[in-house]
């Protein structure tokens, strides 16, 4: 019997003996309801059953109609939800379609900036690389150089030297300082991580150190990477009886040359050294006394004009304080400061200003077969096969002013005056 049914499904089914049941009941009602008297139903039996064998053969056509019905309505539905469903998915589909273009849209459009954007900052840093002196390697520089100094010293010169690496710690006493424990003579070195196309424009600050009497050094050295402007490779100079030694494209592995070049400004530095050994031993005791007593008082005097202007100050800063409160009390919402400079606010804030010009330079290009004059900067001359560099506006536009009429000048550079 199961067999039967298993082709169906479960709606289908119930519906079947849902029907089968209806039949059956309302047969069995009829055939109650017509039976015939005992007389008679013999007679009648052999109609009556014909007569439900033919209703039982209409309804189970009907029942297969009715399950044929059924069955397609089903495989109609089914029909329709996959339509539904292939529609979704196309809607969906387009939906990821649009939204991954638009993201490889907006990473194509970022990358192409990202890429700008790291071309022109490799550009500026290549322009700033090449107007200025690269201050993170020179202390490199100093770093490497200072333990070669140590090494060489310990191992080959028995710490003859006492080597104080000072930097940026002091101002005005270069970068290394030596003194002999022997004859306490001191040599000063500074050293220049100079680029091969940025000499060394000035060598003033390197011999108002040395010349300082607070140093007290016989002479000093300047060892530059890269040229020194209007020096030599290897120069000495003297200047008031101290020797100045300026070493260009140095090599920093060659350090023995370093302290020959020491041992020479020793030497030099000899005869000055006896004549002050000479000149000190005739001072009579007394006057070394006096001098001595004269220093400590100058030095008492100076630290009591010390204390006295920081009392001044803090009164100074007390009238201050006192001014500013009166002023916020009877000119409430005002800012002293300002008003105080009130010009100079005035012409900041106006509305058209000069710039400064920004824009980058490439040096390598435009110094390309030409003749440089000068350090590289932003104010330059371009005339004939010559480049020319100026420190500031002011020297460029003299330039301009010392040159014939018909020699054809390019000018580049900000309009403001630096």
């Amino acid at each position: 019997m199961s067999d039967q049914f298993s082709d169906y499904d479960e709606a289908t089914q119930r519906h079947i003996i849902e029907l089968g049941c209806f039949i059956h009941t309302q047969s069995l009602a009829h055939f109650r309801a017509h039976l015939p008297p005992p007389a008679v139903a013999s007679a009648s039996a052999s109609y009556e059953y014909n007569q439900l064998k033919q209703q039982t053969a209409i309804l189970s056509s009907r029942v297969f109609e009715v399950r044929e019905e059924e069955y397609k309505k089903g495989e109609a539905k089914v029909a329709e939800y996959k339509q539904q469903l292939a529609a979704e998915r196309q809607r969906i589909d387009k939906i990821l379609a649009t939204i991954q273009s638009d993201t490889d849209r907006q990473i194509t459009a970022k990358t192409e900036h990202l890429n700008k954007k790291i071309t022109d900052l490799e550009v500026k840093n290549k322009w700033y690389y090449s107007l200025y002196e690269d201050k993170s390697k020179g202390k490199n520089y100093e770093e490497e150089l200072y333990p070669k100094l140590l090494d060489y010293n310990d191992a080959h010169l028995n710490s003859i030297w006492q080597i104080t690496h000072v930097g940026s710690v002091l101002s005005e006493k270069t970068d290394f300082h030596f003194r002999h424990k022997d004859t306490g003579v001191v040599i000063l070195l500074d050293t220049k991580n100079n680029l091969p196309t940025n000499p060394v424009v000035s060598t003033a600050e390197f011999e108002r150190d040395i010349l300082r009497k607070e140093t007290a050094a016989i002479g000093g050295i300047m060892l530059a990477n890269g040229n020194i402007s209007c020096k030599k490779r290897f120069e000495i100079n003297k200047l008031q009886q101290k020797t100045l030694v300026y070493v260009s494209c140095f090599d920093r592995n060659n350090i023995p040359f370093f302290f020959s070049l020491m041992d020479m400004i020793v030497e030099m530095s000899r005869g000055s050294a006896q004549s002050l050994e000479q000149g000190s031993s005739a001072t009579s005791i007394a006057a070394v006394e006096a001098l001595r007593t004269l220093l400590i008082a100058d030095y008492k005097r100076e630290q009591s004009n010390l204390d006295s202007a920081e009392r001044m100050r803090k009164s100074a800063q007390k009238a201050m304080d006192a001014i500013i409160a009166e002023f916020e009390a009877h000119f409430a919402g005002e800012d002293i400061e300002m008003a105080a400079k009130s010009d100079e606010v005035q012409t900041s804030s106006a509305r058209v200003k000069p710039k400064t010009s920004t824009d980058i330079i490439d040096y390598d290009t435009l110094e390309k077969d030409r003749t440089v004059i000068g350090q590289r900067s932003k104010y330059y001359l371009e005339y004939g096969t010559t480049i020319q560099y100026f420190k500031n506006n002011y020297a460029r536009n003299q330039k301009v002013k010392s040159l014939e009429e018909q020699v054809v000048i390019t000018v580049h550079t900000s309009s403001s005056s630096k």
